[in-house]
């Protein structure tokens, strides 16, 4: 029988999903929380099966008692939830397990089971989270800065004269920005690419030059041409990560 897998990474403001047919990455991209149950009927419905097993790892409460609702309606459908039916084993020195986030945890998991260790995982999302595991796979702490649109748009916010509502560009239109809104830009992308490249450095320094990076979530791709020091960019790196978990957890 092949297995088809519906994995989704629900995030503060945002949700990824991935299709697999036979451990297969049939569809991957972003889409709105309330769309999720007609993709689901739909990703059931195509190909002419009728189960489709779904993974689910949130840092939402809200959405995922929605999702556990309305997927729970839809016949065919079995809900592995990360964190309840479907466990996210790691090995950690974490002072509060249960506080950590779920998309945390599951980015670990499978950075542990995917890349040589020592590794620094950096999350771009609403916020950005830097998590070093060691080389005997150890989860040791991490850190939270908030996100590079969430500064872009707090500084309008915030700022009566500068524009609101920004979003994050994939490039600027120059080093030196030469209007308002050019100069929020390059702020951002040049100072979070300076920030990363910077903590890079201070992690390499206190826990080894072989430390290997590896950046996801959806700007990483906006901040790797500003960082030098990323060796690893894989905005897919979350889904892949669940559909390990739900291979080696699921029963």
């Amino acid at each position: 029988m092949i297995k088809r897998i519906l994995a989704m990474d629900i995030g503060n403001t945002a949700a990824t999903v991935g299709f697999y047919e036979g451990g297969r990455l049939i569809d991957f991209g972003s889409i709105f929380y309330n769309d999720i149950p007609k993709y689901a009927i739909k990703m059931l419905e195509s190909g002419g099966y009728n189960y489709l097993d779904v993974i689910i790892s949130s840092v939402f409460p809200e959405i995922t008692s929605f999702l556990n609702k309305e997927l729970s309606k839809i016949n065919g459908i079995k809900i592995w939830l990360c964190g309840s039916n479907l466990p996210v084993k790691i090995r950690h020195n974490y002072n509060n397990y249960n506080a950590l986030g779920c998309d945390r945890k599951v980015n670990i998991y499978g950075a542990t089971r995917m890349y040589k260790l020592p590794i620094l995982i950096i999350d771009y999302g609403t916020a950005i989270t830097f998590d070093y595991v060691d080389a005997k796979g150890v989860f040791k702490g991490g850190m939270i800065v908030p996100g590079p649109e969430t500064a872009l748009r707090a500084l309008g916010q915030r700022a009566a004269l500068l524009p609101k509502n920004l979003r994050l560009p994939r490039r600027t239109a120059s080093f030196l920005g030469r209007n308002t809104r050019e100069c929020m830009e390059s702020g951002i992308l040049e100072g979070y690419g300076a920030m990363t490249d910077e903590l890079i450095r201070r992690f390499r320094s206190r826990y080894g030059e072989n430390l290997r990076v590896l950046a996801t979530g959806g700007f990483a791709g906006h901040i790797r041409p500003y960082a030098k020091n990323i060796q690893i960019v894989d905005p897919k790196h979350s889904i892949k990560s669940l559909l390990a978990l739900w291979r080696e957890q699921a029963k």
